[in-house]
């Protein structure tokens, strides 16, 4: 979606569309899978140069779990807000940022393309270890079972401790 920021109007405009994986460029990325469309939501607030633009986005995910390494799919809904401003930052040596200061943009065009922070927004939301359940018990480390289907004569056994750190565990055991 390509947004006139030049012909928008004063005050607030929403627009809605659905987006294919592929024309957000998420085809190929290795993490995840887009199942189904995108659905956006953008509303713009114009008060003169500055514009307050909200991004929500709707859709559906298929991930590998970081545990048990099964295929799962979640729903995500993400809303980002973007602060506009015509022309250029100023350059201040120093000064505390709020919240409004990380969300800002300067634009010097009239025209902006909002894939891009559409495509950012979805691949910023995938979880750095994903899980299809949050108590996932994944595999064993030695037979590679799926603990969340059936057990095996490994589950419940504690590992056995490297000897590198027994010396570690003497210590900390007189400090108690």
């Amino acid at each position: 979606m390509i947004l006139n920021l030049e012909k928008l109007k004063a005050g607030r405009s929403e627009f809605w569309r659905s987006y294919a994986r592929h024309e957000l460029d998420l085809e190929n990325v290795p993490d995840f899978e887009v199942i189904g469309d995108i659905d956006s939501h953008v509303i713009a607030v114009k008060n003169r140069t500055n514009i307050k633009l909200t991004i929500e986005l709707n859709y559906r995910l298929k991930l590998v779990c970081s545990r048990c390494l099964e295929e799962f799919t979640r729903e995500f809904s993400e809303k980002t807000t973007y602060y506009l401003k015509a022309g250029k930052e100023d350059i201040v040596e120093e000064k505390p940022l709020a919240d409004e200061d990380i969300f800002t943009m300067y634009y010097a065009t009239e025209e902006l393309d909002l894939k891009p922070l559409m495509r950012e927004m979805i691949i910023l939301s995938v979880p750095m270890k994903p899980l299809c359940k949050p108590d996932c018990k994944g595999l064993c480390p030695v037979c590679g079972v799926n603990w969340n289907y059936e057990t095996c004569e490994h589950m419940g056994q504690a590992k056995p401790i490297d000897s590198r750190w027994q010396k570690l565990i003497e210590i900390s055991s007189k400090l108690k």
